[in-house]
């Protein structure tokens, strides 16, 4: 994913991600990268998470359910955000977002 963005970092008003997805990357990455990881996010376009959509994401995993379908809050949110704004999830595990358009950056294209 990482690769994927890097080659567009020329073109950053091009890409957007949103808050659910910068807590998830700060959950991971180690004290001493935060602040390059926080100069290199920002240039970017981020999502919130509206009433809206949060209540999109309560309507996503209910329907999910009901197929037996398992999504993480996380992935809900993610999915809402991109599906209420019409544009598509990029990301390596498209499984995980049955609901929305997804592009899988290990298989390269553009959304």
């Amino acid at each position: 994913m990482i690769d994927w963005l890097m080659a567009r970092a020329d073109e950053p008003e091009t890409i957007a991600t949103s808050v659910v997805a910068v807590a998830e990357y700060f959950s991971g990455i180690p004290r001493d990268k935060r602040d390059q990881a926080r100069e290199y996010l920002s240039a970017f376009n981020v999502l919130p998470v509206t009433f809206e959509d949060a209540v999109r994401a309560g309507e996503i995993r209910w329907d999910c359910a009901r197929k037996g379908i398992t999504i993480a809050l996380a992935d809900a949110l993610h999915g809402a955000i991109a599906v209420r704004r019409g544009v598509t999830v990029v990301t390596s595990n498209p499984a995980h977002f049955p609901f929305a358009p997804t592009l899988d950056p290990r298989k390269g294209g553009r959304p």
